[in-house]
């Protein structure tokens, strides 16, 4: 009866843990697929957005041809922030192309200073976001410099696209803001390029001159090797020499 009744209380435990252990495996089970779930809900959520922000994009280049009214500034940097918020080097090569001909396009435009670019410096609102919104893209500009080959026609045409967008800012000789009463504001626009300048000085733009250098397109911006050399005597006269950079 004793010996029963052990039995019996044994295998009542042994069920028990059993139950507790099956328990502890489905809750495991549960979390493990509400964790699947959510990962797979948020790559489709990203996938979803990046893809509408991508169609509006597109959109918006699309009904801005030739012929069409010149877009605002605002317009285009507020297409540009979504740009830059999806941007993948490969996968938006063409967009970020069409990007940097608005912006030139804007800064081409005659007395209309809301369509300028440069223009949104000047916004109390918009100065920071701007200058690293043209910070970002001048350094896409880069990125894309070190992947291109001279030889190869479309290559050089997309080269002499960015060495033009390195140019118009990091130099404010032809900001057509800064014509008449506007050339009050030269200085701080000059504090503008020099700030962007130093960003680029930083992450290797001298390195990236020096790949497009056998480029003839680079003949035709001696500006930005006069820049470069001006900040790099700088930055050896005033920091520090762990803080140089080669």
């Amino acid at each position: 009866m004793f010996t029963l009744s052990q039995t019996s209380r044994a295998w009542f435990i042994d069920r028990a843990r059993q139950a507790r252990e099956e328990r502890l495996v489905q809750k495991e089970r549960e979390r493990a697929a509400v964790v699947i779930q959510a990962h797979v809900r948020s790559f489709l959520c990203r996938s979803r957005l990046q893809r509408d922000i991508r169609r509006e994009i597109d959109d918006f280049f699309k009904a801005d041809d030739p012929g069409s009214t010149k877009r605002s500034a605002l317009c285009i940097f507020k297409i540009a922030r979504k740009l830059l918020f999806v941007f993948r080097i490969k996968e938006d090569n063409e967009r970020f192309e069409k990007l940097c001909r608005s912006i030139l396009s804007s800064m081409d435009a005659e007395n209309e200073p809301k369509v300028w670019y440069v223009s949104l410096a000047c916004s109390k609102d918009l100065t920071l976001l701007w200058i690293k919104q043209i910070k970002s893209i001048l350094w896409y500009c880069c990125d894309f410099l070190k992947q291109l080959k001279p030889e190869i026609l479309q290559d050089s045409r997309l080269i002499t696209l960015y060495l033009t967008m390195l140019v118009t800012f990091t130099d404010t000789s032809t900001w057509k803001i800064l014509r008449g009463k506007g050339e009050s504001l030269r200085p701080a626009m000059n504090h503008i390029c020099a700030n962007i300048m130093g960003h680029l000085n930083q992450h290797g733009f001298y390195s990236v001159l020096q790949v497009c250098d056998p480029c003839p397109a680079v003949c035709n911006f001696p500006t930005l090797h006069l820049q470069l050399d001006f900040y790099i005597c700088v930055q050896h006269t005033w920091c520090p020499p762990q803080k140089r950079f080669s």
